[in-house]
C-alpha cells in the first residue's frame, strides 16, 4: 500500500491552536519576532487528566511542541516537528493557569533547534527540546495567524 502524499494545509482545525476545533485547546500566543519567542497561557480542563488532577503527558507534550512551533512562526517559518524530547519534572495540575514559553535556540537553515518550558506559579513542571523542520517561509506570517495572537 502506497503512502498518500499530504499537502500541509492550515484549516484552523489544529487540536492545539485551531479556533474551529470543537474539542481543541484553542491556544493563543504572544510572539516576539526579534527574539524568536512565543508565550501562551492556558487552563487545562479535567477531561485531559492522566491521573486525577494531573494533565496527561500527551497533552503536556502537545503544549510544549506547539509553543516551539509558534516560536518559529514568530520569525516567519512554518515548521513541522522532526524530533522532540520532553522532560516531566513534576505533575502539571488541571484547572490552574499554566504558562508555556518557547524559543528558537539556533536556526540551521534546514532545521531549527528550539526549547520550551511549562510553568505553574513560577516553577518549571515540564521542559522540552526539539528540532523543527521548516516547510515554508512567509513574509507577513503574523497576518495569517492573527486570530491566534493575543492582542
Amino acid at each position: 500500500m502506497a503512502v498518500k502524499e499530504l499537502t500541509l494545509l492550515d484549516d484552523d482545525n489544529c487540536f492545539a491552536c485551531g479556533l474551529e476545533n470543537p474539542v481543541g485547546l484553542k491556544l493563543k500566543f504572544s510572539l516576539d519576532p526579534k527574539k524568536g519567542t512565543a508565550v501562551s497561557t492556558t487552563v487545562i480542563a479535567d477531561h485531559f487528566n492522566g491521573w486525577k488532577g494531573a494533565v496527561h503527558g500527551g497533552i503536556i507534550t502537545t503544549l510544549l511542541d506547539e509553543i516551539m512551533v509558534y516560536a518559529c512562526t514568530s520569525s516567519g517559518w512554518f515548521t513541522v516537528t522532526g524530533t522532540i524530547e520532553v522532560k516531566f519534572h513534576k505533575p502539571v495540575p488541571t484547572g490552574e493557569l499554566l504558562v508555556i514559553s518557547g524559543r528558537i535556540e539556533e536556526n540551521r537553515g534546514r532545521s531549527i533547534r528550539t526549547s520550551a518550558t511549562l510553568e505553574f506559579q513560577g516553577n518549571v513542571l515540564a521542559s522540552a527540546k526539539a528540532v523543527l523542520i521548516p516547510v515554508k517561509y512567509e513574509e507577513g506570517s503574523m497576518n495569517r495567524i492573527a486570530g491566534r495572537l493575543i492582542q
